[in-house]
């Protein structure tokens, strides 16, 4: 079993995921992006002057709030799939995963929605209102500031149908992980993840 957690920067994803760790009544092992991908690479991947093996990054503002876009250089996308892949067999084998991620860049999706087609894969969109995404990364500090607000749009594509939303603005993430683990308990078999990739590889075809 997957619980694939699919939010925005700062949308809460990571405490969320703590707190389904600790309610949970087995083993939940927790991987994400952050672990398996950004921590592998160097620090300098995210400075400048972000070449052809990092993240190049674009900033604007719209409407006076700073927007980030995140261009991921090819060298890295066989890294990104080699996490997935590895999500994967570990499902196999009978381990219960959850995956902490951001789900931008054509080629990053590609690889969930191709390589998990068979596993049982729970799509949890994790999705505040905006303005709690800005607000929380103006607060933490330690986060590229626009990084959320760029990210919102792309990540909540309108291809996915999430099994289950969770409004992080409104619950905390106590409340979230219960929610989770309800929806768990009462669904054996999740059709959103196959929905959302048979949706978003068709539009791609």
């Amino acid at each position: 079993m997957i619980v694939l957690l699919n939010g925005t920067s700062s949308a809460g994803k990571t405490s969320l995921a703590r707190s389904l760790q600790n309610r949970y009544a087995g083993v939940l092992l927790l991987y994400g992006v952050d672990t398996m991908v950004q921590g592998a690479f160097p620090e300098k991947c995210d400075l400048p002057p972000w070449n052809e093996q990092a993240i190049r990054v674009e900033m604007s503002e719209v409407e006076g709030v700073p927007h980030v876009r995140l261009d991921v250089s090819s060298y890295m996308i066989p890294v990104y799939r080699s996490a997935v892949a590895f999500y994967r067999e570990l499902s196999a084998k009978g381990y219960n995963v959850i995956v902490d991620e951001v789900l931008f860049d054509p080629r990053r999706v590609r690889a969930y929605f191709e390589l998990l087609a068979s596993e049982t894969v729970y799509f949890i969109g994790v999705k505040p209102n905006k303005s709690v995404v800005i607000e929380r990364e103006r607060a933490r500090g330690d986060r590229l500031p626009g990084l959320a607000a760029g990210l919102y749009d792309e990540v909540y594509d309108p291809c996915y149908e999430y099994d289950l939303t969770i409004d992080t603005g409104h619950l905390s993430p106590d409340d979230a992980a219960d929610t989770v683990l309800k929806y768990l308990q009462r669904t054996p078999d999740p059709a959103g993840f196959r929905t959302s990739g048979q949706r978003w590889l068709s539009a791609r075809s």
